[in-house]
C-alpha cells in the first residue's frame, strides 16, 4: 500500500508543485499585479490548489475506502469527488483566465489614422515617387518607370519567365 499512495502523491507533486509556485508569485507581485488582477490570480490558484489536494487525497485513500466500504461507498465518494471537479476546475481556471484580461487598458491607437505603429508616411510637399529625393533622372515627378508593368526599382507584376528546360539525356 505504501508504495501505490508514494506513487500517487509523486504523480500529483508536480501540479501540487505549481499551483504553490503561482501562490508564492502571485501574493509577491506587489506593483506588477493590479489589486484585482491578483485576487482572481491567488483565488484561482487557491481553488485549484485545494481541488489538487482533494484529488491527491482521494486516489491515495481508494485502497482503503474499497476494503472497508465495498463497491456502494466507492460509488458514492467517487461521485462526491467528481461533482467537486467538475464544477471547481471551470471556476478555478476561468479566475485565472480573468486574471489575466481584467485591469487592462485597451490598445493605444495608431498614430495615423487606418495604418499600423510603425508604418512609414512619406513626408509632406514631396512628390509621391517612391524615391528619396524626387523620381530618378530622365524621369517626370508622379511616373517613376515608362514601362507599367515595372516598379521603379526594376521590379516586376508580371510572372517570371519559364526556367530552362534541361536536357533529360545530360
Amino acid at each position: 500500500m505504501l508504495g501505490y499512495r508514494l506513487t500517487q502523491v509523486l504523480g500529483h507533486l508536480p501540479i501540487l508543485l505549481t499551483l504553490l509556485t503561482v501562490l508564492v508569485l502571485g501574493a509577491t507581485a506587489g506593483r506588477r499585479l493590479p489589486g484585482r488582477s491578483r485576487s482572481f490570480l491567488l483565488a484561482g490558484a487557491v481553488v485549484l490548489l485545494l481541488l489538487e489536494l482533494l484529488t491527491t487525497a482521494w486516489v491515495a485513500a481508494l485502497p482503503d475506502l474499497i476494503r472497508s466500504g465495498g463497491i456502494r461507498q466507492y460509488q458514492m465518494w467517487s461521485f462526491a469527488v467528481s461533482a467537486v471537479g467538475w464544477i471547481g476546475y471551470p471556476i478555478g481556471l476561468g479566475l485565472i483566465v480573468a486574471a489575466v484580461f481584467v485591469g487592462r487598458r485597451a490598445a493605444a491607437p495608431s498614430p495615423v489614422p487606418g495604418q499600423p505603429w510603425g508604418t512609414w508616411t512619406p513626408p509632406a510637399g514631396g512628390p509621391p515617387t517612391g524615391h528619396p529625393g524626387g523620381p530618378p533622372p530622365g524621369y517626370p515627378a508622379g511616373q517613376a518607370t515608362a514601362d507599367p508593368g515595372r516598379d521603379a526599382w526594376g521590379g516586376s507584376n508580371h510572372p517570371p519567365a519559364a526556367p530552362p528546360q534541361v536536357d533529360p539525356t545530360d
